[in-house]
């Protein structure tokens, strides 16, 4: 029988630590036109984010590993919350 190790914890991260994995992986791949081609990521979209114009896209999250999630905050309307 093999052993496995457990995968990571996952935890949640801003749309600033988001642009910054993606600065990272735009200076590990050598430019931002060849990440965005390894990414298959539009490089004017691309360039948009990392300069701050725009929040990351569900694509450039899931090219840094990074998978959004919508977090219900409230119960809905005739619904009591539950914390069990």
């Amino acid at each position: 029988m093999s052993s496995t190790s457990p995968a990571p914890a996952g935890r949640v991260v801003t749309d600033a630590e988001v642009v910054e994995l993606l600065r990272d992986a735009v200076l590990a791949s050598g430019s931002q036109r060849a990440f965005a081609r390894a990414a298959r990521l539009h490089e004017s979209d691309l360039s948009q984010v990392l300069r701050g114009r725009r929040a990351p896209t569900a694509g450039q999250c899931r090219a840094v590993s990074v998978h959004r999630a919508l977090v219900l905050t409230q119960a809905p309307a005739g619904e009591a919350a539950s914390c069990s």
